[in-house]
């Protein structure tokens, strides 16, 4: 794009601003403030999400964090003030405005105080909260909240938000870690704290991993499913924002204190953690809330995984009518994550007009791992048929290699999110402003990676059942032979010091203008932002060889895997290795190759620079609202990395051009490496308009119907033009052939972008309950997949096999969620306490992909189909137990996974138990169960042929004890 064509749309965006900012600021007939708080009876609990409505007006608002409200342009008069809040009856008051104005406060709640109690505390606390959130949302929205005493149900972000109707999660290592809306790929949705973009600590993405916040530091988490034109528009599944506590939300000084351990049984160790929650609003002007969290937790994972693809045939090229894994690996993990937050918020209010702030919040991530890993290489052997029985499924072979190795290593994830800003009213207009700061970081230093090589191994394989496949041995000796450590000799040793960050400032400013069309309330805002980002991976890879006549026998160490008794739990011993690898480092050879492909070829740096503008309008017709407008978003793209292209070539006369041969009458080869640094600038922008339409026909019924378009920039690790390209070349028939494998981005991926439609009802019975159905509709243009190609040429490179991402043509996906949530109070006691949450989402996907022969259909990848979650839970008196199921159905994960099938990751269920007792007041002790029913991970190929195991990974379960104190 050219350099006037770039001027041209910014001068038509700022000329739109420019008009918009005219209308904001046109004069009209000034009315006063009417301004009040919403709060609970006794405790004085501050109620967020309360609906206040001023009955002649037609006006509308909802309380904030620390249960106030506004209206702003109010006529002198007298007026009916209503105001709604989930398990609580409906209040009235008469108010007289004047020209300066008034001020009204609301309580809430029975006049018993263990009545009150159970309306703000605990699971029908949290209950009550999200529900009147959500009910008063102009878009289509679900929330989680704390309750009164800032209690959330579960560890984490991540494993909080999988309760949410339409939502699930992306497991590692047994963990939730990554947010799935409406079944979409994480990548396809945004992660906010108080509204500022999260950057991604990950080299490579923009998805980020919402474990890493404790849930001690959280207030409330909202989902937001359909977008306005005040907000950032690159989310076509949602946006998940994190809110955390403010001293104005409580009431005085208000303190929490909790204290845990955990233990899993796999590693059989007690873990500790601790929260501190500290919230003091000094008085109506100044209010700090603190809050810090420690978590460090041990547990292991026992894996059996597949690499490369199931053959039918040895390496003498004799075939079984069945197939077997081409290399079988057993995997033991022994994990320890650490997690450290903290959160600090500061409010300041100089006057009744003007409220600043400055949040701050800080997560710190650190990931000890330490894997061994037995690969029985069973393409490399020959079969041993007279001893097999193929249709009683199993095959005997000689010859084979194996590997054993070990992985040492420690990963940190850091994140820093700093914001300060304002928001200052000036009779009808309203002005807010933020500028916030943003740094995540993930390094890898001083990681080990150690391999010990073995061949010819007598040894078989049990194919019958795919799923899970296991080595066999005809005889004792071959089993012996293979558990002796002694022929494992020490081949190559890899040192590993990478960083990537990534950093983000932005600055932000919005103008509202309350005025009235006739009698119907207005509201017309504009707004601005900008996103500057910088991201960057830097990698120190070197990978050693030529180590010394060492073997396994001489760095031997006891582990504990069940899985497969050919391991004989021995592996490497990762403290032995280190001390070796420091004390003879400078004696080893340095591979060159082989460490510019895991150094320059993954390395590089981008700039992303975003500018948005909008303009918005919001109206009331009865019980209509209506929120729509355009926003216009410019993206600057810059990135520079290198293009590595390794091989191992043919040494050929050069007057002839016949290979050279030597004393052995065996081609000469030498290696060749080629780094080549490669730039690339692109920019594009897009045009956004949303409609959100809120009705109310009915006193108990909210009805919804959205339209927005979104747009998701390609990960930087999809779009940089990183590559490597490896290459061998031998002789055949005295022509020399060459073989090129490679894994390359693609700079030509343009943005995916998506007409989005929700449609919903949602009926509040009693006003204590919730039951919703909704429907959505995503049109994704330009989505995208890696593919595996073979035979193919890409920028005058022929590849007889390469992996590169694609823009896809076309998706479309269409689901309903069914949501009930209800505390059954209408029970006769001791039924009366119990609490009801069922959710249900139905998705179907299609996207149409050209996988280099043929057009295929297949689902969007990282989408289910089906994801259910049920919470049954029981409150009385100082008992609290809860139950809860999350299911999330199968999913495709990559494409021609190794050219053998498509990799599908299977369903999951999962159980989880807690239960906690009230000693008094201010004393709580409970415990909880995660995973109870030692749900496996299970990731498979898919092909005509059905399913073939690729990845299966089991953890246990966790259990944690603590107690809680709060004043």
């Amino acid at each position: 794009m050219s350099f006037d064509t770039q001027r041209n749309k910014l001068r038509r965006a700022a000329m739109a601003s420019a008009s918009a900012l005219a209308l904001l600021t046109a004069t009209a007939a000034h009315g006063a403030d009417v301004t009040g708080q919403v709060k609970t009876k006794n405790t004085a609990t501050a109620l967020e999400g309360a609906v206040i409505k001023i009955e002649e007006l037609n006006r509308r608002a909802s309380t904030g964090s620390d249960g106030t409200f506004r209206f702003n342009n109010i006529p002198a008069g007298e007026y009916t003030v209503i105001v709604s809040y989930i398990g609580a009856e409906p209040m009235m008051k008469k108010i007289t405005v004047t020209e300066e104005g008034g001020k009204l406060e609301f309580t809430v709640a029975g006049d018993e105080k263990d009545i009150e109690e159970i309306f703000v505390m605990g699971q029908r606390g949290s209950l009550n909260s999200s529900i009147s959130k959500q009910r008063a949302s102009d878009n289509v929205a679900n929330f989680l909240s704390a309750d009164a005493a800032g209690n959330f149900p579960d560890q984490n972000v991540t494993e909080a938000v999988r309760r949410i109707v339409g939502l699930s999660v992306e497991n590692d290592q047994g963990e939730g870690r990554y947010v799935i809306i409406r079944g979409l790929d994480p990548n396809l949705s945004s992660s906010s704290v108080g509204g500022v973009r999260l950057p991604s600590p990950e080299g490579g993405d923009r998805k980020v991993a919402l474990d890493v916040i404790p849930s001690e530091l959280l207030e409330t988490i909202e989902v937001t499913k359909s977008l306005t034109p005040e907000m950032d528009g690159d989310a076509i599944g949602g946006n998940v924002d994190i809110k955390t506590l403010s001293g104005f939300d409580r009431d005085g000084l208000f303190v929490k204190a909790k204290a845990e351990g955990s233990y899993n049984r796999q590693q059989d160790e007690i873990n500790p953690k601790f929260g501190l929650t500290v919230a003091n609003a000094f008085n109506e002007r100044f209010a700090i809330a603190g809050s810090v969290s420690f978590y460090d937790r041990k547990f292991g994972t026992d894996n059996i995984e597949v690499d490369g693809d199931w053959l039918n045939e040895d390496d003498e090229d004799q075939e079984i009518d069945a197939l077997y894994p081409e290399e079988l690996e057993f995997r033991d993990y022994v994990v320890e994550r650490r997690r450290i937050g903290a959160a600090l918020n500061l409010d300041f209010r100089p006057n009744d007009n003007h409220d600043l702030y400055v949040r701050g919040l800080y997560s710190n991530f650190r990931d000890s791992e330490v894997r061994t890993r037995t690969e029985m290489k069973l393409s490399d052997g020959e079969f041993d048929l007279d001893a097999s029985d193929i249709g009683a499924g199993y095959v005997y072979m000689g010859g084979i290699e194996a590997d054993r190795d070990m992985k040492d290593r420690v990963e940190t994830q850091k994140i820093l999110s700093v914001v300060a800003g304002g928001e200052s009213r000036f009779n009808e207009l309203t002005a807010t402003y933020s500028v916030a700061y943003s740094r995540a970081e993930e390094a890898e230093p001083d990681r080990v990676d150690s391999d010990f090589q073995g061949e010819d191994f007598n040894a078989g394989i049990v194919f019958s059942d795919r799923m899970m496949p296991s080595s066999t041995f005809k005889s004792q000796a071959d089993l012996d032979g293979f558990q002796d450590l002694s022929a494992y000799e020490l081949d190559t040793i890899e040192y590993t010091d990478n960083i990537s960050t990534d950093k983000q400032l932005a600055m932000k400013l919005d103008l509202a203008y309350d005025t009235y069309w006739g009698d119907n309330p207005v509201q017309l805002k504009w707004g601005a932002k900008a996103r500057l980002r910088d991201k960057m991976l830097d990698a120190n890879f070197t990978a050693y060889e030529d180590l010394g006549d060492y073997s396994l026998a001489d760095f031997a160490t006891r582990i504990d895997y069940p899985l497969d008794y050919a391991v004989g739990n021995v592996g490497p011993d990762n403290v032995a290795l280190r001390q070796f690898f420091a004390a003879n480092r400078d004696n080893f050879e340095v591979n060159a190759i082989d460490s510019a492909l895991g150094d320059e070829a993954i390395e590089y740096d981008a700039t992303e620079n975003i500018y948005a503008s909008y303009v918005q309008g919001r109206i009331d017709v009865g019980s209509l609202r209506i929120v729509g407008g355009l926003r216009y978003e410019y993206t600057d793209f810059k990135t520079n990395s290198n293009f590595v292209f390794a091989g191992e070539e043919v040494v050929t006369d050069p007057l002839t051009g016949a290979p050279v041969l030597d004393e052995d009458g065996d081609p000469e080869t030498d290696d060749v490496l080629t780094v080549s640094p490669v730039g690339r600038e692109r920019d594009y922008d897009y045009f956004l308009p949303s409609l959100n339409l809120r009705l109310e026909p009915a006193e108990s019924i909210v009805t919804r119907l959205a339209y927005f378009r979104s747009v998701v920039r390609p990960n930087i690790s999809k779009i940089v033009p990183t590559g490597v390209i490896e290459y061998e070349e031998e002789v055949d028939d005295g022509e020399v052939e060459r073989t090129t494998e490679g894994e390359i981005g693609n700079p030509g991926l343009v943005p995916m972008w998506a007409h989005n439609l929700d449609a919903s009802i949602e009926w509040y019975p009693n006003n204590d309950a919730v039951v919703s159905v909704g429907v959505f509709y995503k049109d994704i243009r330009n989505f995208i997949v890696d593919r595996t190609l073979e035979e193919v040429t890409i920028n005058g490179i022929f590849f007889d096999e390469v992996v590169r991402p694609y823009n896809g043509d076309k998706g479309t996906i269409k689901g309903v969620e069914l949501n009930y949530q209800q505390a059954l109070t209408f029970l006769p006691g001791p039924l009366d306490g119990l609490i009801v949450g069922l959710n249900y989402t139905y998705v179907d996907s299609e996207a149409e992909i050209f996988d280099g022969e043929e057009t295929r259909v297949i689902p969007m990848p990282k989408t289910s189909k089906n994801i259910a979650n049920v919470v049954l839970g029981y409150e009385k008196g100082p008992i609290s137990l809860r139950a809860a199921m999350t299911y999330r159905d199968e999913y495709l994960d990559e494409l021609n996974a190794g050219g053998f099938g498509d990799r599908y990751v299977l369903d999951h269920t999962q159980w989880d138990f807690s239960a906690s007792y009230a000693i008094t007041d201010s004393i709580k002790v409970y415990g909880e169960v995660s995973n109870a029913n030692d749900a496996p991970f299970q990731a498979v190929y898919r092909n005509d042929d059905g399913d073939f195991l690729m990845q299966h990974e089991q953890y246990d379960w966790t259990a944690n004890m603590g107690v809680k104190v709060k004043f």
